[in-house]
């Protein structure tokens, strides 16, 4: 079986096992429940170290994280290596394939379990993240200094959103809109024109997720999450943060430092 074949199977087997425990640590307010994907007893029991801040979830609903040994499925608590090569950042189309940053390329996993050659990004290490549908939206900075956000859609066609000269941490995208965090603070983006939707430059945001519908964005400040919907804001789980994807009817939030991968469950 190729790598790509692998990488199915694991994701079907582990769809059983994606029931879990919940989170000790987390707080969360009534009526909604916290579901542990990967905690730091089940990653070391995998001997899986020294993770990266990418998360990716598969069509299936699975869960993949990475390192420098390749990725991981992870769920139930328990996490197995795909055999498919390490990337920087990835993420998985619609169809379920996987595309991901290599240095500075962007290549995706053909039918053979090789990574091709997209093209050339215009920066080292880009961030890679699932916009709305079949679109993907890369951010980062870029070798002339300034950070660069642009969308990316089936047969190739690049578009670039904006240029800042701070950096750019997080980006999302709905039917409507694409967000940002830059300098700390959520900005939504329309027309080529900026709006400043929640924080202050040199603020504490560091991560962005909205359900496809646009109708509640999330955001972190790396200890707390918070849902923005029709102007309101609330918090929905203190004591947890990092990288959040939103998984249909639930919030990743993966932070790779416990590690600690937990999905919230009635957010939306």
């Amino acid at each position: 079986m190729n790598s790509r074949g692998a990488l199915a199977s694991m994701i079907l087997t582990a769809l059983v096992a994606l029931t879990a425990a919940p989170a000790a640590h987390a707080r969360v307010p009534l009526g909604r429940e916290v579901q542990v994907v990967l905690n730091p007893g089940s990653a070391r029991s995998a001997g899986l170290r020294h993770l990266g801040p990418c998360v990716a979830v598969t069509p299936d609903g699975a869960a993949v994280v990475g390192n420098a040994m390749g990725l991981w499925l992870v769920g139930g608590g328990k996490a197995r290596a795909t055999g498919v090569t390490a990337l920087g950042c990835f993420t998985f189309t619609p169809e379920g394939l996987l595309m991901g940053v290599r240095g500075r390329e962007l290549v995706f996993l053909d039918a053979h379990g090789q990574f091709e050659p997209l093209f050339r990004l215009p920066g080292v290490g880009m961030t890679l993240v699932p916009g709305n549908g079949d679109s993907l939206l890369l951010f980062g900075q870029e070798d002339k200094g300034t950070w660069g956000l642009y969308t990316i859609r089936p047969g190739r066609k690049v578009s670039l959103v904006l240029q800042s000269p701070k950096p750019i941490t997080a980006a999302a995208e709905t039917a409507n809109h694409v967000l940002v965090v830059i300098d700390g603070a959520l900005f939504l983006v329309e027309h080529g024109e900026m709006r400043l939707v929640a924080g202050e430059p040199k603020g504490t945001l560091t991560a962005l997720a909205a359900d496809p519908d646009g109708k509640a964005i999330f955001v972190s400040d790396g200890r707390r999450i918070f849902r923005i919907n029709d102007r309101r804001v609330a918090v929905v789980a203190a004591g947890v943060g990092g990288t959040l994807r939103w998984q249909g009817g639930g919030l990743l939030v993966f932070d790779p430092r416990g590690p600690l991968l937990v999905r919230l469950v009635g957010v939306e």
